[in-house]
Formats: C-alpha cells, structure tokens, sequence
C-alpha cells in the first residue's frame, strides 16, 4: 500500500517538475518575444524619425527646387527682354542704315535730276537750242516724274520753236496742255501751239489754230496772251478781207 502511494507521489512530483520546467520555457520564450517587440518599435520609430526627416528634407528641396525655378523663370524672363531689346537695336541700326540709304540713294537722284534740267535750261537760255533738246529730251526719258517735267516739256517745245521746227514744237505743247493740265502758264502754251499751227500752212491745222486764239480771248480776257490772240485774230480776218477784194 505505501509503495502505491509513493508511485502516485513520484508520478506527480515528475509531473509539477515538467509543467514548471514548461512554464520557464515559455517564460523565457516571453521574454524573447518582448525583446523583439522592443526592438521592433525602436526600430519604428528610428524608422519613422528618419521618415520624418526624410519628408522635411523633400519639402525642403521642393522649396528649393520651386525657388530655383522661380530663379530660372526670371533669368529667362530676362534674357528674353535682353533678347527682344538686342533684336529692337539690330531692327533699329538696319532701319536708319536702310534710311540713310535711300536718303543718299534719293538726294543723289536728286541732284542728277536737277543737274540734267537746269545744264538744258542753261543751253536753252544760251540760244544753243540743238544741245538744249538732247538734254531736255534725256531729262524726259529718265524722270517722266521729276520735279521739273512739265517745265522740261516747255522748254523742249520752245527750243523746237526756235529752230522753225513747228511740227515737232506743236506736239511737245499738246503734250503740256494733254499731260499737265494744271499747268500755271497754260495761255502761253495755248497761245505757242496755235501760233505753231499757223506757221505749218496746212489749213486743217489753221482752223484749229484760230479756235484756239478765240479759246484764249474768252478764257484769259485780261492776259497779255489774249492781247496777242486779238492782233492775231485781227490779222486774220484783214487778210480773209483782203483775199475777198483781189478776187471781186
């Protein structure tokens, strides 16, 4: 019977020694599993600081970055003026150049114009009538809208005059009346172009001629041109009248 008991004694004395032995185990597997979660949330948080500072870094350099495209933005802003302004100047130094130019390129044209006139206003007043007409011709051809056209015409025509020239002489004053209407001494041409019809003898060209002195007289009563016109118109009609009595 006693034997009985220390057998059942054994067995739970064995059995208390596995359970506590367990039970430190466990314990200890515990306190390993505590380190670790320690550890754990020590890193988390050494990993979210560093996180953190990781973000303020990156707002830092997206201010940064910003600030530096806002300086880039300027810079270009500006180098776009200066770009602009350069490109005004270089516009500006070509205009004036173009300008200066076509002023030199104008007041030499000029110059040659007025040269080519007034050497054949100079002949014509010299009575070298044929030279006047080359130059006078020339100045026609090269500047029908120069400065001195019509006079050029005039002058052309009354250097033909002179040279007993009519018919050509004619036709440079129906140019003047045709081309230049305007003309301030249109009675005088008027009165040139009749007077050179009838000095043509050509009949159809007389009857022209008068109507143009009767043009004058009523157009220009009080100009010296119609004074002439009258005389001539008198002349006329004396010689009609004369041609009349030798043939009675």
């Amino acid at each position: 019977m006693k034997k009985k008991y220390l057998v059942l004694f054994l067995l739970f004395f064995s059995s208390c020694m596995a359970t506590q032995q367990d039970m430190i185990i466990l314990q200890s597997q515990i306190d390993d599993l505590n380190t670790n979660i320690y550890t754990l949330k020590k890193n988390q948080a050494d990993l979210s600081l560093k996180i953190d500072e990781l973000n303020r870094n990156l707002t830092s350099f997206t201010e940064n970055s910003r600030d530096l495209n806002t300086e880039i933005s300027k810079l270009s802003s500006k180098i776009d003026d200066y770009i602009t302004l350069t490109e005004k100047k270089i516009n500006t130094a070509a205009k004036i150049s173009d300008q200066k130019t076509d002023k030199n390129e104008k007041e030499n044209e000029y110059l040659k114009e007025t040269s080519q006139f007034y050497k054949g206003l100079s002949l014509y007043s010299s009575k070298k009538y044929e030279l006047a007409i080359e130059h006078l011709k020339e100045y026609i051809l090269k500047f029908p809208k120069g400065e001195n056209i019509e006079l050029a015409h005039l002058y052309m025509a009354e250097s033909l005059y002179e040279l007993k020239n009519f018919k050509e002489a004619s036709i440079f004053y129906s140019k003047i009346m045709v081309n230049f209407p305007s003309f301030s001494k249109m009675e005088y041409v008027k009165l040139k172009y009749a007077k050179s019809l009838l000095q043509m003898n050509d009949k159809n060209k007389f009857d022209e001629a008068l109507t143009y002195l009767y043009s004058i007289t009523k157009d220009y009563p009080n100009s010296d041109e119609a004074r002439i016109a009258k005389e001539l118109l008198n002349i006329h009609k004396k010689t009609k009248t004369s041609l009349k009595v030798k043939k009675q």
